[in-house]
Parts: C-alpha cells; sequence; structure tokens
C-alpha cells in the first residue's frame, strides 16, 4: 500500500497553468497539475487514451489534448459538458473569430448604450428594443418568475440580470458555431464571476454584499480577450490530443463508448451531502440548460446519489452494496445515530440510504468501465473521506477500494493521500486521497 507520494513535481506543460482551463471552473474541480502529475506517475503517452466519466469542467481533458493525449469525457451536468466541449476545441481561424467577436461586442456596446445608458435607470424586459442593424429579439425574452422559482434567492440583481439577457440575446440570434459557443462560454463564465452575488467556499452562497450593476462590456472584453490569447497559443501545439465528450450518466457510459481505453483519471462525487446541480444552478437556468423543476429532475436522475435531494423513490442502486458487510454496517450505524438523536426531518432520514445508493451507483458505474478499459489499465480516482450529519465517518476511498476490489476485476495499486481539508459542517480534518486501481 503506498500510503503517500510527493506530488509536487509537476510534468512538463506546453501551456502555462490557467490558458484555457480558465475560461470556465467551478470550485468542486481539481487542479490541472494533479492531471499532469498523474499523467507522468502513470508514464501515459501521446496517442494513449484516458477517460474522465466525471469529466466536470474539462480539467482532465484539456490537460491531455495539450499533452498529445486522447481523451473521452462524459457528465450528467449539461452546462458542464457544454464547456467541455467548448474548451477542447481549438481549431478556430482567428481571423474569423477576431471579426465575429469584434462584431458582436460592437453590438452589446450599443445596446449597452441605448438602453442603460446611466446603468440605474428601472426598466422592464420590453424595453430591451434591437440595437443597430435591426437584430431581432426572440420572443419572450425571459419568464423572470420562472428564473426566480429555480435559483437561489438573489444570485444575481436586476440590472445585471438584464444586461446579462440582452447579450445572450444578441448572441441566440447568430449562426450556430464554434465561434459562438465561445462567446456563451465567455458570458456563462463572466455572469458567475462578475456579475452574480455568488460566493463559493466550497459550499455555493449569497454573498452579503449585492452587486448592484456590472460594467458587462469591460469584463466580457477582457475574458474573450483572454480565450483569443489562449487560443494562440493552444493552436502552437503541434499534435494536440483528440477530445470526445458526452452529456449522460457514468453507469452507462457503454452506451457511449465502444472503444477501448488505457486510463482513467476522474473525480467523481463523494457521499458529501453537496448538491451538485446548484453550483451551477444560475448558468443551468439563464443559459436554458434546463427550462424547469422537471428538467432539473432529470439532470438529479443522471448523477451519482451523493446527497440527500438527488435520492428518488425509485432508486435501487443499493442492491448492487446489499452484499458488502463494511457499507451495510455504515449505513446502518448512521441511522442509529439518527434514532438516538431523535431526529426526524427528510433530510436526516435519507443520510443512511445515500450511502448505499452512492456506492451502489459507483459499483454499477466501475462495473461499465470494465467493460471498456483494457487489461492491466490503470485508474486515478480522486475521493475525498467525509464526516457524516452524525459524525460518522465515510472512508470514501477505502470503501470503494473494498466494492472495485472484491466485486469487480480490479486491484488495488495504492491510495495516495493529495490533501487534508476542513470540512465545513463540523470543523473536522478530513483527507482527499488518490485511489489507484487497476483493471485485471
Amino acid at each position: 500500500m503506498i500510503a503517500e507520494h510527493n506530488l509536487a513535481n509537476h510534468a512538463k506543460q506546453n501551456l502555462n497553468d490557467t490558458c484555457v482551463h480558465d475560461w470556465y471552473r467551478f470550485v468542486l474541480a481539481y487542479p490541472d497539475h494533479l492531471v499532469s502529475d498523474m499523467i507522468d506517475y502513470f508514464g501515459i503517452q501521446p496517442g494513449q487514451t484516458v477517460l474522465d466519466p466525471f469529466a466536470g469542467t474539462g480539467t482532465t481533458l484539456v490537460e491531455c489534448k495539450k499533452q498529445g493525449i486522447h481523451s473521452t469525457g462524459i457528465d450528467a451536468n449539461p452546462v458542464a459538458a457544454f464547456a467541455c466541449r467548448v474548451k477542447t476545441k481549438w481549431g478556430i481561424n482567428l481571423s474569423e473569430f477576431d471579426e465575429q467577436s469584434g462584431k458582436f461586442m460592437q453590438s452589446l456596446k450599443g445596446a449597452l448604450a441605448d438602453i442603460f445608458p446611466q446603468s440605474s435607470q428601472q426598466l422592464s424586459f420590453d424595453d430591451l428594443a434591437p440595437p443597430a442593424e435591426n437584430v431581432p429579439f426572440s420572443e419572450p425574452l425571459v419568464d423572470v418568475d420562472a428564473i426566480q422559482s429555480l435559483i437561489p434567492k438573489n444570485a444575481i440583481s436586476d440590472l445585471p440580470l438584464r444586461k446579462i439577457f440582452l447579450a445572450k440575446q444578441l448572441l441566440d440570434v447568430l449562426p450556430d458555431t464554434p465561434i459562438k459557443e465561445l462567446l456563451q462560454l465567455a458570458l456563462i463564465s463572466v455572469t458567475i464571476k462578475d456579475a452574480s452575488n455568488l460566493g463559493f467556499g466550497p459550499e455555493v452562497y449569497v454573498k452579503r454584499k449585492k452587486k448592484e450593476d456590472v460594467d458587462l462590456y469591460a469584463v466580457l472584453k477582457a475574458k474573450i480577450q483572454k480565450i483569443r490569447l489562449d487560443l494562440s497559443l493552444a493552436q502552437e501545439i503541434e499534435e494536440p490530443g483528440k477530445v470526445t465528450v458526452y452529456t449522460g450518466d457514468a453507469r452507462e457510459a457503454g452506451k457511449w463508448i465502444r472503444q477501448p481505453v488505457d486510463f482513467m483519471i476522474t473525480s467523481p462525487p463523494y457521499p458529501n451531502e453537496k448538491d451538485y446541480t446548484r453550483t451551477t444552478r444560475l448558468e443551468l437556468v439563464l443559459f436554458d440548460f434546463i427550462q424547469d423543476r422537471r428538467d432539473l429532475r432529470e439532470v438529479k436522475e443522471y448523477m451519482l446519489r451523493s446527497h440527500t435531494r438527488n435520492v428518488f423513490k425509485t432508486d435501487n442502486d443499493s442492491q448492487f452494496v446489499d452484499d458488502i458487510p463494511e457499507i451495510q454496517s455504515l449505513s446502518q450505524k448512521i441511522e442509529q445515530k439518527r434514532i438516538e438523536r431523535g431526529a426526524t426531518s427528510g433530510f436526516e432520514r435519507l443520510y443512511h440510504r445515500v450511502v448505499t445508493e452512492y456506492f451502489g451507483g459507483m459499483y454499477r458505474a466501475l462495473a461499465e468501465l470494465q467493460q471498456i478499459m483494457l487489461p492491466k489499465s490503470k485508474l486515478a480516482l480522486v475521493v475525498g473521506d467525509q464526516m457524516s450529519y452524525f459524525q460518522v465517518p465515510i472512508y470514501t476511498a477505502r470503501l470503494l477500494s473494498i466494492v472495485a476490489c472484491r466485486k469487480l476485476a480490479y486491484h488495488e495499486i495504492g491510495t495516495l493521500l493529495w490533501r487534508t481539508r476542513l470540512a465545513t459542517a463540523t470543523r473536522r480534518n478530513v483527507e482527499e486521497h488518490i485511489l489507484i486501481l487497476e483493471r485485471n
């Protein structure tokens, strides 16, 4: 068993750490240098293929592409999958990018000046008239009530929201091209970072001090310039890796992936009571990835059951770990703690079930993946231990190793200690590990 590994010696990269990665990130992503470290640790060579079945915003995929390594990503969150696709399309004609982004920004500048001359007047969405060139706006522009019912309260103030929708409407009428997608991703990024009231630390929250306005033209211009610079640097790579991205459930990976893969580097959700759709809720709603609560539920159903807000009555992944006493004992211990405390809320009643549904879901994912992984191929799973709501520790890496090695065609090479962090709910230190498996 490897107890610890020095992850400080980063693999050499063709591009700096922020290049492409910073186009759009979310707080739950792992750092890009961890991926380059694992590429070096495994000795992955250009032309080989890496799978990330929980791709997030594409950290693994971007880093592999930089180093000439092919990669495939899957993510159930549609905004994350969109970001993966956009961040790994580098074959953009820069002259065309300059022309189209320049026209868009000029239209936006004129529209903002016409509609928000002082950025203080109160306007209805009906006041958003087309700017120069008579670019038509789609109807209806936005259902404000529907938006407010789906996003955290006060997640974005009224004036920044109006400006974002003005820019979005200008983008919506453009032809569907990779350049349009880049501009959309830029707008999504500045919406969260510069226009919203959201903070991340690591839970998503609404800041006390609200942003009542934003210089959207300035922040979006800076983001587009950064993307343009990164594209020019990325295009200097002679043979970047090929990337394929799917939106879907990792527990059904075999639906899309037919060709065997050489390695896997991923960070699945932890059983940590974090709602992974809440982290990206503003993007999902404002940019039409979901329309209503039914769409939101569908996204959650494609995800591992890592928190009580995405456990449904019809779920039955727990059946796959009924015969693993360590997981059953853990679930029973959590439930016993609940009973002892007299805790009766819906959240508290579901917590023990999250454990069995989560590890049952990971069993399903690993079972699918063993059909795709080549014999002797290596897997790196970045996962964190948890201290449950009832102060019962969940040793995620250890239990995943039991699931993979006892019931499936894997064996453990070792567990690397990646870092120690302070759990926000319990104020206790918990460890995050890199579980290294090999396909038999």
